[in-house]
Protein backbone atom coordinates (compact mmCIF):
# COMPACT_ATOMS: atom_id res chain seq x y z
CA UNK A 1 0.00 0.00 0.00
CA UNK A 2 2.94 2.37 0.59
CA UNK A 3 4.76 1.74 -2.68
CA UNK A 4 5.47 4.70 -4.91
CA UNK A 5 3.24 5.43 -7.89
CA UNK A 6 5.22 4.53 -11.02
CA UNK A 7 4.63 6.72 -14.06
CA UNK A 8 6.36 6.13 -17.39
CA UNK A 9 7.62 9.39 -18.95
CA UNK A 10 7.98 10.00 -22.69
CA UNK A 11 9.42 13.07 -24.41
CA UNK A 12 8.57 12.96 -28.13
CA UNK A 13 10.82 15.97 -28.67
CA UNK A 14 12.43 18.81 -26.74
CA UNK A 15 12.44 22.57 -26.58
CA UNK A 16 11.27 24.74 -29.46
CA UNK A 17 10.05 23.34 -32.74
CA UNK A 18 11.74 26.10 -34.77
CA UNK A 19 15.04 27.59 -33.58
CA UNK A 20 16.45 29.50 -36.52
CA UNK A 21 16.26 32.86 -34.73
CA UNK A 22 17.53 31.57 -31.39
CA UNK A 23 21.12 31.57 -30.28
CA UNK A 24 22.38 28.65 -28.21
CA UNK A 25 22.80 30.90 -25.17
CA UNK A 26 19.19 32.08 -25.43
CA UNK A 27 17.99 28.48 -25.72
CA UNK A 28 19.85 27.51 -22.58
CA UNK A 29 18.62 30.51 -20.63
CA UNK A 30 14.99 30.84 -21.74
CA UNK A 31 13.76 27.42 -22.95
CA UNK A 32 12.74 24.64 -20.58
CA UNK A 33 14.55 21.36 -21.03
CA UNK A 34 12.69 18.07 -20.74
CA UNK A 35 14.39 17.24 -17.47
CA UNK A 36 13.73 20.76 -16.25
CA UNK A 37 9.99 20.39 -16.82
CA UNK A 38 9.99 16.98 -15.16
CA UNK A 39 11.91 18.31 -12.15
CA UNK A 40 9.39 21.12 -11.68
CA UNK A 41 6.62 18.49 -11.65
CA UNK A 42 8.56 16.05 -9.51
CA UNK A 43 8.93 18.70 -6.79
CA UNK A 44 5.12 18.78 -6.65
CA UNK A 45 4.55 15.01 -6.79
CA UNK A 46 5.64 13.37 -3.56
CA UNK A 47 5.43 9.59 -3.66
CA UNK A 48 5.71 9.38 -7.46
CA UNK A 49 8.53 7.60 -9.26
CA UNK A 50 9.07 8.73 -12.84
CA UNK A 51 10.49 5.90 -14.93
CA UNK A 52 11.36 5.53 -18.60
CA UNK A 53 12.24 9.19 -19.23
CA UNK A 54 12.72 8.36 -22.90
CA UNK A 55 13.62 11.06 -25.44
CA UNK A 56 12.33 9.95 -28.83
CA UNK A 57 14.53 12.62 -30.44
CA UNK A 58 17.82 13.59 -28.78
CA UNK A 59 18.36 17.27 -28.08
CA UNK A 60 21.40 17.46 -30.37
CA UNK A 61 19.44 16.05 -33.31
CA UNK A 62 16.43 18.22 -32.48
CA UNK A 63 18.62 21.30 -32.51
CA UNK A 64 20.10 20.45 -35.93
CA UNK A 65 16.82 19.64 -37.69
CA UNK A 66 15.20 22.75 -36.17
CA UNK A 67 17.91 25.02 -37.61
CA UNK A 68 17.88 23.90 -41.23
CA UNK A 69 18.82 26.81 -43.47
CA UNK A 70 16.58 28.19 -46.18
CA UNK A 71 16.93 25.83 -49.09
CA UNK A 72 17.46 22.50 -47.35
CA UNK A 73 20.39 20.46 -48.62
CA UNK A 74 20.36 16.77 -49.45
CA UNK A 75 22.63 16.08 -46.48
CA UNK A 76 20.20 17.85 -44.17
CA UNK A 77 17.28 15.96 -45.67
CA UNK A 78 19.04 12.64 -45.06
CA UNK A 79 19.87 13.69 -41.50
CA UNK A 80 16.19 14.47 -40.87
CA UNK A 81 15.16 11.11 -42.32
CA UNK A 82 17.69 9.31 -40.11
CA UNK A 83 16.46 11.25 -37.05
CA UNK A 84 12.84 10.25 -37.67
CA UNK A 85 13.87 6.64 -38.32
CA UNK A 86 15.63 6.55 -34.95
CA UNK A 87 12.59 8.17 -33.36
CA UNK A 88 10.34 5.49 -34.87
CA UNK A 89 12.54 2.72 -33.52
CA UNK A 90 12.52 4.27 -30.06
CA UNK A 91 8.76 4.61 -30.24
CA UNK A 92 8.40 0.89 -30.82
CA UNK A 93 10.91 0.14 -28.06
CA UNK A 94 8.89 2.33 -25.68
CA UNK A 95 5.70 0.44 -26.52
CA UNK A 96 7.36 -2.90 -25.94
CA UNK A 97 8.84 -1.70 -22.66
CA UNK A 98 5.47 -0.42 -21.43
CA UNK A 99 3.62 -3.58 -22.47
CA UNK A 100 6.26 -5.75 -20.82
CA UNK A 101 6.14 -3.83 -17.53
CA UNK A 102 2.50 -2.69 -17.54
CA UNK A 103 1.70 -4.69 -14.38
CA UNK A 104 4.20 -2.53 -12.50
CA UNK A 105 3.14 0.78 -14.04
CA UNK A 106 0.35 3.08 -12.87
CA UNK A 107 0.22 5.57 -15.71
CA UNK A 108 1.95 7.40 -18.54
CA UNK A 109 3.11 11.03 -18.72
CA UNK A 110 3.85 12.19 -22.26
CA UNK A 111 4.98 15.69 -23.25
CA UNK A 112 3.19 15.56 -26.56
CA UNK A 113 0.25 13.88 -28.27
CA UNK A 114 -0.33 10.21 -27.32
CA UNK A 115 -0.48 7.84 -30.28
CA UNK A 116 -3.05 5.08 -30.72
CA UNK A 117 -0.85 2.16 -29.65
CA UNK A 118 -0.02 4.03 -26.45
CA UNK A 119 -3.70 4.60 -25.72
CA UNK A 120 -4.42 0.91 -26.34
CA UNK A 121 -2.19 -0.09 -23.41
CA UNK A 122 -5.13 0.87 -21.19
CA UNK A 123 -2.95 2.80 -18.74
CA UNK A 124 -4.11 6.25 -17.60
CA UNK A 125 -2.38 8.92 -19.66
CA UNK A 126 -1.51 12.52 -18.79
CA UNK A 127 -0.73 14.18 -22.11
CA UNK A 128 0.97 17.58 -21.78
CA UNK A 129 0.70 20.01 -24.69
CA UNK A 130 4.21 21.56 -24.80
CA UNK A 131 3.28 24.94 -26.26
CA UNK A 132 5.84 26.22 -28.78
CA UNK A 133 7.41 22.77 -28.82
CA UNK A 134 4.68 21.59 -31.21
CA UNK A 135 1.44 22.84 -32.72
CA UNK A 136 -1.86 21.89 -31.12
CA UNK A 137 -3.17 20.29 -34.32
CA UNK A 138 -1.21 17.20 -33.29
CA UNK A 139 -3.67 16.75 -30.41
CA UNK A 140 -6.82 15.03 -31.69
CA UNK A 141 -9.17 15.95 -28.86
CA UNK A 142 -12.20 14.25 -30.41
CA UNK A 143 -10.29 10.98 -30.53
CA UNK A 144 -9.55 11.24 -26.81
CA UNK A 145 -13.20 11.33 -25.76
CA UNK A 146 -14.11 8.23 -23.79
CA UNK A 147 -10.43 7.40 -23.33
CA UNK A 148 -8.36 7.47 -20.13
CA UNK A 149 -6.58 10.67 -21.11
CA UNK A 150 -6.24 14.00 -19.32
CA UNK A 151 -4.63 17.02 -20.96
CA UNK A 152 -2.22 19.52 -19.39
CA UNK A 153 -0.81 22.72 -20.91
CA UNK A 154 2.80 23.76 -20.33
CA UNK A 155 4.81 26.13 -22.56
CA UNK A 156 8.49 25.36 -23.03
CA UNK A 157 9.10 29.11 -22.64
CA UNK A 158 7.80 30.30 -19.29
CA UNK A 159 4.85 32.68 -19.03
CA UNK A 160 5.61 36.28 -18.14
CA UNK A 161 3.39 35.70 -15.11
CA UNK A 162 5.11 33.31 -12.74
CA UNK A 163 1.78 32.58 -11.04
CA UNK A 164 0.25 31.48 -14.35
CA UNK A 165 3.20 29.20 -15.07
CA UNK A 166 3.04 27.82 -11.55
CA UNK A 167 -0.69 27.17 -11.87
CA UNK A 168 -0.01 25.16 -15.05
CA UNK A 169 2.42 22.96 -13.14
CA UNK A 170 0.00 22.61 -10.24
CA UNK A 171 -2.73 21.53 -12.64
CA UNK A 172 -0.56 18.82 -14.22
CA UNK A 173 0.65 17.69 -10.79
CA UNK A 174 -2.99 17.49 -9.71
CA UNK A 175 -3.74 15.20 -12.64
CA UNK A 176 -0.75 13.06 -11.76
CA UNK A 177 -2.13 12.87 -8.21
CA UNK A 178 -5.30 11.32 -9.64
CA UNK A 179 -3.17 8.52 -11.10
CA UNK A 180 -1.65 8.27 -7.63
CA UNK A 181 -5.16 7.94 -6.16
CA UNK A 182 -5.86 5.01 -8.48
CA UNK A 183 -2.52 3.40 -7.71
CA UNK A 184 -3.46 3.30 -4.02
CA UNK A 185 -6.47 1.16 -4.91
CA UNK A 186 -4.26 -1.57 -6.37
CA UNK A 187 -3.84 -4.35 -3.89
CA UNK A 188 -6.32 -2.79 -1.46
CA UNK A 189 -7.97 -5.42 0.70
CA UNK A 190 -11.26 -4.45 2.33
CA UNK A 191 -12.62 -6.62 5.13
CA UNK A 192 -16.39 -7.23 4.86
CA UNK A 193 -17.94 -8.55 8.08
CA UNK A 194 -21.21 -10.12 6.97
CA UNK A 195 -23.27 -13.28 7.06
CA UNK A 196 -24.48 -12.52 3.55
CA UNK A 197 -21.26 -12.42 1.53
CA UNK A 198 -19.88 -10.65 -0.20
CA UNK A 199 -21.81 -7.40 -0.58
CA UNK A 200 -23.79 -7.66 2.64
CA UNK A 201 -27.38 -6.85 3.44
CA UNK A 202 -28.06 -3.11 2.99
CA UNK A 203 -26.96 -2.37 -0.58
CA UNK A 204 -27.58 -3.46 -3.24
CA UNK A 205 -31.27 -2.94 -2.56
CA UNK A 206 -33.94 -5.17 -4.11
CA UNK A 207 -34.52 -2.40 -6.64
CA UNK A 208 -30.89 -2.54 -7.73
CA UNK A 209 -30.53 -6.30 -8.17
CA UNK A 210 -33.94 -6.89 -9.79
CA UNK A 211 -33.98 -10.42 -8.33
CA UNK A 212 -30.60 -11.54 -9.70
CA UNK A 213 -28.26 -10.93 -6.78
CA UNK A 214 -25.75 -13.55 -7.93
CA UNK A 215 -25.38 -11.91 -11.33
CA UNK A 216 -25.16 -8.49 -9.73
CA UNK A 217 -22.37 -9.60 -7.40
CA UNK A 218 -20.45 -11.28 -10.21
CA UNK A 219 -20.59 -8.10 -12.28
CA UNK A 220 -19.66 -6.01 -9.26
CA UNK A 221 -16.59 -8.05 -8.35
CA UNK A 222 -15.43 -8.23 -11.96
CA UNK A 223 -15.67 -4.46 -12.41
CA UNK A 224 -13.99 -3.89 -9.04
CA UNK A 225 -11.05 -6.10 -9.99
CA UNK A 226 -10.72 -4.77 -13.55
CA UNK A 227 -11.03 -1.10 -12.58
CA UNK A 228 -9.08 -0.92 -9.34
CA UNK A 229 -7.45 -4.25 -8.57
CA UNK A 230 -9.22 -4.19 -5.22
CA UNK A 231 -10.18 -7.31 -3.23
CA UNK A 232 -13.05 -7.89 -0.80
CA UNK A 233 -12.34 -10.31 2.06
CA UNK A 234 -15.58 -11.57 3.65
CA UNK A 235 -15.78 -13.11 7.13
CA UNK A 236 -18.83 -14.03 9.28
CA UNK A 237 -20.06 -11.76 12.06
CA UNK A 238 -19.45 -14.50 14.62
CA UNK A 239 -15.70 -14.09 14.24
CA UNK A 240 -15.96 -10.40 15.06
CA UNK A 241 -18.25 -11.06 18.01
CA UNK A 242 -15.88 -13.65 19.48
CA UNK A 243 -12.96 -11.25 19.28
CA UNK A 244 -15.05 -8.45 20.73
CA UNK A 245 -16.01 -10.63 23.72
CA UNK A 246 -12.33 -11.46 24.32
CA UNK A 247 -11.14 -7.85 23.96
CA UNK A 248 -8.94 -6.46 26.72
CA UNK A 249 -11.28 -4.70 29.14
CA UNK A 250 -8.70 -2.23 30.42
CA UNK A 251 -7.64 -1.27 26.92
CA UNK A 252 -11.29 -0.77 25.97
CA UNK A 253 -11.78 1.51 28.98
CA UNK A 254 -8.79 3.64 27.88
CA UNK A 255 -10.28 4.03 24.40
CA UNK A 256 -13.73 4.81 25.82
CA UNK A 257 -12.39 7.41 28.26
CA UNK A 258 -10.51 9.17 25.46
CA UNK A 259 -13.70 9.38 23.40
CA UNK A 260 -15.62 10.70 26.39
CA UNK A 261 -12.95 13.25 27.36
CA UNK A 262 -12.77 14.64 23.82
CA UNK A 263 -16.56 14.86 23.45
CA UNK A 264 -18.62 17.94 24.29
CA UNK A 265 -20.95 15.72 26.27
CA UNK A 266 -23.08 12.58 26.37
CA UNK A 267 -26.79 12.17 25.80
CA UNK A 268 -28.69 8.91 26.17
CA UNK A 269 -25.47 6.92 26.61
CA UNK A 270 -23.21 6.11 29.53
CA UNK A 271 -19.62 5.00 29.97
CA UNK A 272 -20.52 1.31 30.10
CA UNK A 273 -22.12 1.51 26.64
CA UNK A 274 -19.15 3.44 25.27
CA UNK A 275 -16.86 0.67 26.56
CA UNK A 276 -18.93 -1.88 24.61
CA UNK A 277 -18.32 0.06 21.40
CA UNK A 278 -14.64 0.37 22.32
CA UNK A 279 -14.39 -3.42 22.55
CA UNK A 280 -15.93 -3.63 19.09
CA UNK A 281 -13.34 -1.11 17.88
CA UNK A 282 -10.50 -3.25 19.24
CA UNK A 283 -11.98 -6.36 17.58
CA UNK A 284 -12.32 -4.60 14.20
CA UNK A 285 -8.75 -3.35 14.46
CA UNK A 286 -7.42 -6.81 15.29
CA UNK A 287 -9.34 -8.42 12.42
CA UNK A 288 -7.94 -5.93 9.94
CA UNK A 289 -4.43 -6.81 11.05
CA UNK A 290 -5.11 -10.55 10.90
CA UNK A 291 -6.50 -10.45 7.38
CA UNK A 292 -4.03 -7.82 6.14
CA UNK A 293 -6.82 -5.43 5.21
CA UNK A 294 -6.58 -1.66 4.93
CA UNK A 295 -10.31 -0.91 5.09
CA UNK A 296 -13.29 -2.48 6.84
CA UNK A 297 -17.07 -2.51 6.69
CA UNK A 298 -19.52 -4.17 9.07
CA UNK A 299 -23.25 -4.80 8.82
CA UNK A 300 -24.07 -2.52 11.74
CA UNK A 301 -27.16 -0.86 13.18
CA UNK A 302 -30.34 -2.82 12.35
CA UNK A 303 -28.50 -6.03 11.45
CA UNK A 304 -26.42 -5.77 14.63
CA UNK A 305 -29.64 -5.52 16.62
CA UNK A 306 -31.03 -8.65 15.00
CA UNK A 307 -27.88 -10.77 15.25
CA UNK A 308 -28.78 -14.32 16.30
CA UNK A 309 -26.11 -14.47 19.00
CA UNK A 310 -27.43 -11.37 20.69
CA UNK A 311 -27.29 -7.65 19.82
CA UNK A 312 -23.91 -6.29 18.78
CA UNK A 313 -23.10 -2.79 20.09
CA UNK A 314 -23.06 0.17 17.75
CA UNK A 315 -20.09 0.66 15.45
CA UNK A 316 -20.75 4.43 15.31
CA UNK A 317 -17.79 5.38 17.50
CA UNK A 318 -15.41 2.72 16.11
CA UNK A 319 -16.05 3.85 12.53
CA UNK A 320 -15.64 7.50 13.52
CA UNK A 321 -12.26 6.77 15.11
CA UNK A 322 -11.05 4.80 12.11
CA UNK A 323 -12.14 7.61 9.78
CA UNK A 324 -10.31 10.17 11.91
CA UNK A 325 -7.17 8.03 11.72
CA UNK A 326 -7.39 7.89 7.91
CA UNK A 327 -8.87 4.38 7.66
CA UNK A 328 -12.09 3.80 5.73
CA UNK A 329 -14.52 1.92 8.01
CA UNK A 330 -17.88 2.17 6.30
CA UNK A 331 -20.91 0.92 8.19
CA UNK A 332 -23.69 -1.31 6.82
CA UNK A 333 -21.46 -3.15 4.32
CA UNK A 334 -22.02 -0.31 1.84
CA UNK A 335 -19.30 -1.29 -0.61
CA UNK A 336 -20.04 1.43 -3.19
CA UNK A 337 -19.73 3.99 -0.39
CA UNK A 338 -16.52 2.34 0.82
CA UNK A 339 -14.98 2.57 -2.66
CA UNK A 340 -16.10 6.20 -2.97
CA UNK A 341 -14.56 7.00 0.42
CA UNK A 342 -11.36 5.13 -0.38
CA UNK A 343 -10.96 7.13 -3.60
CA UNK A 344 -11.72 10.35 -1.76
CA UNK A 345 -9.26 9.77 1.07
CA UNK A 346 -6.00 10.53 -0.81
CA UNK A 347 -7.77 13.03 -3.06
CA UNK A 348 -9.38 15.17 -0.34
CA UNK A 349 -7.47 14.13 2.77
CA UNK A 350 -10.62 12.70 4.36
CA UNK A 351 -12.77 9.57 3.87
CA UNK A 352 -15.77 11.88 3.97
CA UNK A 353 -19.14 11.50 5.66
CA UNK A 354 -21.27 8.65 4.32
CA UNK A 355 -25.00 8.59 5.00
CA UNK A 356 -28.58 8.11 3.90
CA UNK A 357 -29.75 10.67 1.39
CA UNK A 358 -32.93 12.70 0.92
CA UNK A 359 -33.96 15.80 -1.03
CA UNK A 360 -36.16 18.64 0.25
CA UNK A 361 -37.11 20.97 -2.64
CA UNK A 362 -39.11 23.35 -0.41
CA UNK A 363 -36.04 24.25 1.63
CA UNK A 364 -33.77 23.75 -1.36
CA UNK A 365 -31.52 21.32 0.46
CA UNK A 366 -30.22 17.79 0.22
CA UNK A 367 -29.70 16.04 3.55
CA UNK A 368 -27.18 13.32 4.42
CA UNK A 369 -27.45 11.49 7.74
CA UNK A 370 -25.77 8.60 9.58
CA UNK A 371 -24.53 7.72 13.06
CA UNK A 372 -20.77 7.88 12.41
CA UNK A 373 -18.54 10.56 10.95
CA UNK A 374 -14.88 11.66 11.05
CA UNK A 375 -14.07 13.90 13.98
CA UNK A 376 -11.88 15.81 11.49
CA UNK A 377 -14.15 16.33 8.46
CA UNK A 378 -11.55 18.50 6.70
CA UNK A 379 -9.00 15.68 6.86
CA UNK A 380 -6.41 17.69 8.79
CA UNK A 381 -5.67 18.50 12.43
CA UNK A 382 -8.85 20.52 12.92
CA UNK A 383 -11.62 18.83 14.90
CA UNK A 384 -15.37 19.29 14.83
CA UNK A 385 -17.21 19.12 18.17
CA UNK A 386 -19.15 15.94 18.85
CA UNK A 387 -21.61 14.48 21.34
CA UNK A 388 -21.72 10.80 22.26
CA UNK A 389 -25.24 9.43 21.96
CA UNK A 390 -27.32 6.28 21.85
CA UNK A 391 -28.62 5.01 18.52
CA UNK A 392 -31.92 6.70 17.58
CA UNK A 393 -33.85 3.42 17.42
CA UNK A 394 -32.59 2.03 20.75
CA UNK A 395 -33.49 2.94 24.32
CA UNK A 396 -31.17 5.17 26.31
CA UNK A 397 -28.07 3.52 27.75
CA UNK A 398 -28.42 0.47 25.52
CA UNK A 399 -26.69 -0.92 22.46
CA UNK A 400 -23.31 0.74 22.66
CA UNK A 401 -22.82 4.35 21.54
CA UNK A 402 -22.74 6.40 18.38
CA UNK A 403 -21.79 9.96 17.62
CA UNK A 404 -23.37 13.27 16.70
CA UNK A 405 -20.68 15.31 14.97
CA UNK A 406 -21.73 18.94 14.66
CA UNK A 407 -20.44 19.48 11.16
CA UNK A 408 -19.27 22.93 10.04
CA UNK A 409 -21.58 25.10 7.94
CA UNK A 410 -20.98 27.87 5.44
CA UNK A 411 -18.52 25.80 3.41
CA UNK A 412 -18.63 24.22 -0.03
CA UNK A 413 -19.05 20.46 -0.07
CA UNK A 414 -18.90 17.83 -2.78
CA UNK A 415 -21.31 14.89 -2.69
CA UNK A 416 -20.38 11.75 -4.62
CA UNK A 417 -21.23 8.07 -5.01
CA UNK A 418 -19.78 5.46 -7.32
CA UNK A 419 -21.75 2.66 -8.95
CA UNK A 420 -19.38 -0.21 -9.69
CA UNK A 421 -22.00 -2.23 -11.56
CA UNK A 422 -23.12 0.57 -13.87
CA UNK A 423 -19.69 2.25 -14.04
CA UNK A 424 -21.04 5.68 -13.15
CA UNK A 425 -20.29 8.39 -10.61
CA UNK A 426 -23.00 10.60 -9.08
CA UNK A 427 -21.77 14.10 -8.33
CA UNK A 428 -23.03 17.44 -7.05
CA UNK A 429 -21.80 20.38 -4.99
CA UNK A 430 -23.47 22.77 -2.59
CA UNK A 431 -23.08 24.76 0.61
CA UNK A 432 -23.34 23.22 4.07
CA UNK A 433 -26.09 25.07 5.96
CA UNK A 434 -27.70 24.87 9.40
CA UNK A 435 -30.31 22.15 9.71
CA UNK A 436 -31.38 23.56 13.07
CA UNK A 437 -32.68 26.64 11.24
CA UNK A 438 -34.83 24.41 9.03
CA UNK A 439 -36.35 21.84 11.39
CA UNK A 440 -37.22 21.76 15.07
CA UNK A 441 -35.44 19.04 17.04
CA UNK A 442 -32.95 18.64 14.16
CA UNK A 443 -30.46 16.74 16.32
CA UNK A 444 -33.07 14.15 17.30
CA UNK A 445 -34.48 13.48 13.84
CA UNK A 446 -33.41 10.09 12.43
CA UNK A 447 -29.63 9.69 12.24
CA UNK A 448 -27.49 11.39 14.89
CA UNK A 449 -25.07 13.15 12.51
CA UNK A 450 -26.74 15.08 9.72
CA UNK A 451 -25.77 17.71 7.17
CA UNK A 452 -28.07 19.98 5.17
CA UNK A 453 -26.67 21.08 1.80
CA UNK A 454 -28.04 24.05 -0.14
CA UNK A 455 -27.99 23.11 -3.83
CA UNK A 456 -30.11 22.84 -6.98
CA UNK A 457 -32.70 20.39 -5.69
CA UNK A 458 -34.70 20.57 -8.93
CA UNK A 459 -31.63 19.22 -10.71
CA UNK A 460 -31.19 16.50 -8.09
CA UNK A 461 -34.81 15.39 -8.46
CA UNK A 462 -34.53 15.38 -12.25
CA UNK A 463 -31.58 12.99 -12.05
CA UNK A 464 -32.74 10.94 -9.05
CA UNK A 465 -31.72 7.32 -9.63
CA UNK A 466 -32.00 4.94 -6.67
CA UNK A 467 -31.50 1.89 -8.90
CA UNK A 468 -28.01 2.90 -9.96
CA UNK A 469 -26.67 4.65 -6.87
CA UNK A 470 -28.63 3.22 -3.95
CA UNK A 471 -29.79 5.32 -1.00
CA UNK A 472 -26.47 6.56 0.40
CA UNK A 473 -24.09 9.36 -0.61
CA UNK A 474 -20.66 10.55 0.58
CA UNK A 475 -19.91 14.18 1.51
CA UNK A 476 -16.42 15.70 1.21
CA UNK A 477 -15.60 19.18 2.49
CA UNK A 478 -14.28 21.27 -0.40
CA UNK A 479 -15.04 21.61 -4.11
CA UNK A 480 -13.69 18.50 -5.81
CA UNK A 481 -16.11 18.39 -8.75
CA UNK A 482 -13.52 18.78 -11.51
CA UNK A 483 -11.02 16.44 -9.88
CA UNK A 484 -13.65 13.73 -9.54
CA UNK A 485 -14.73 14.24 -13.14
CA UNK A 486 -11.10 13.82 -14.19
CA UNK A 487 -10.85 10.73 -12.01
CA UNK A 488 -13.91 9.30 -13.76
CA UNK A 489 -12.24 9.97 -17.11
CA UNK A 490 -9.18 7.96 -16.08
CA UNK A 491 -11.26 4.91 -15.09
CA UNK A 492 -13.75 5.21 -17.95
CA UNK A 493 -16.82 5.89 -15.78
CA UNK A 494 -19.72 8.13 -16.76
CA UNK A 495 -20.30 11.18 -14.58
CA UNK A 496 -23.86 12.19 -13.72
CA UNK A 497 -23.79 15.77 -12.45
CA UNK A 498 -26.93 15.61 -10.39
CA UNK A 499 -27.33 19.33 -9.78
CA UNK A 500 -27.17 20.36 -13.42
CA UNK A 501 -30.52 20.27 -15.13
CA UNK A 502 -30.71 19.28 -18.77
CA UNK A 503 -32.96 22.25 -19.48
CA UNK A 504 -30.34 24.75 -18.31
Amino acid sequence: MDRKTRIYVIFPSSGLDHRGAWEAADMKQKVMTNEGMLKELGDRCEGVEFVGRVNLIDEERKDRISRARYGITEAERQYQAETYRISGERTQAVLEDIRRSSENLDGILIFGAPWEELIETGLPIIAVFPMWGTWMANFNFDDYKGKSILIGYLPVVRDVSESVFSSRLDDIAGKIKLVQVLSKMKGLRALVVTDQPVLGRYEPTALQVSGDRKGYEETYLRHLKETFGTELVAIPQQEMVERMNKADGEEAKKVARRWIEEAEGMKGANEAEVVKSAKLYLAMKELMERYRCQAITTEGYGVFEEYSGGPIPSQGLPSSQFYTDGVVATSETLIDSLITQQLGLPLTGSPGFNGDYLIDPFNGVAIIGHCECPFNPWGDDRRAPYVIRNLPRWEKNEGGACVQVNLPIGETVTVAKISMVDKKISLFTGEAVSGRELFEAWDDLACRTKLAIKTDTAGLLEHLDWKTFGVHRVVFYGNFREKMKDLATLIGFEVVEKDRRQSL
